[in-house]
């Protein structure tokens, strides 16, 4: 979720913007947790990318990058890249790290005689993340299967 503030939109957004679009110079990340930095190109069909445009979103959680791989059969977007935004308290830093996206992965968390599943992100650099928040190191957690490999 973005918090945003009068103050912040951005005076040309009646200029270049589609009606109901705004554009804002600054807007504050509400949580602490996991975004994800999605590069696309876009066409006007699903069959020729000649005349295309790249765009950039950020998404607040990885159901949103999810649609995206699974409707790229037939559509007018392709993914063309994923990034990580990490905070601090997730990646073990005292700050925000950025990390392109390499892998998905199936796994679970052993709460006591169960599991709760739950994605495990992979960037290309090898680290490795939770999801969700969990209690458990990542190496206490079970890696399955491939889910999703990205484009890098």
């Amino acid at each position: 979720m973005f918090i945003t503030r009068e103050a912040h939109r951005s005076p040309l957004s009646s200029l270049f913007l589609d009606d109901g679009e705004t554009g804002w110079l600054s807007t504050e990340l509400a949580l602490q947790k996991i975004w994800f930095l999605v590069e696309v190109e876009e066409s006007d069909c699903a069959i020729d990318f000649e005349f295309s445009r790249n765009r950039t979103v950020l998404v607040f959680d990885f159901r949103g990058v999810e649609q995206l791989i699974l409707s790229k059969e037939n559509s007018t977007i392709q993914l063309k890249s994923v990034y990580m935004f990490t905070p601090g308290h997730v990646n073990g830093s005292n700050s925000w790290n950025m990390d392109q996206l390499r892998a998905v992965w199936h796994g679970r968390e052993p709460v006591g005689q169960d599991a709760v599943p739950m994605d495990i992100f992979e960037t290309v650099s090898g680290k490795k993340y939770p999801a969700s928040f969990s209690a458990l190191s990542i190496e206490d957690l079970v890696t399955g299967a491939l889910k999703f490999e990205m484009p890098h």
